[in-house]
């Protein structure tokens, strides 16, 4: 069965977010980190599409550059929805990563 071509993402994260979504991930094997942020992106997505009110804050502080390699067909539904909400990948991403942090909780 072929995988998903992979794309190559590059977000732009509050420091303190991508330390707990690599603690998160310890220990959890190659590609961990990687199904933690498809998860995160995949769930915000969801709810999205669910019709679920979503806030999207600005983003203040230093932030980290981070670069994932996601399935494409993710990336390509991301894009699409920040085009179709008016959003930069940064602000979308920090949803999507602040609400599985909050969810793992």
């Amino acid at each position: 069965m072929p995988q998903d071509p992979l794309c190559k993402l590059g977000l732009v994260l509050p420091a303190a977010d991508h330390a707990r979504m690599v603690a998160r991930a310890a220990g959890g094997g190659r590609g961990h980190l990687q199904r933690l942020y498809v998860a995160a992106f995949e769930s915000l997505l969801a709810a999205l599409d669910a019709g679920e009110a979503v806030a999207f804050p600005e983003v203040r502080g230093p932030k980290i550059r981070v670069t994932l390699r996601l399935p494409a067909a993710l990336c390509a539904r991301i894009r699409a929805e920040m085009s179709r909400l008016t959003l930069k990948l940064t602000d979308f991403a920090c949803v999507a990563v602040g609400r599985a942090l909050a969810a793992a909780h």
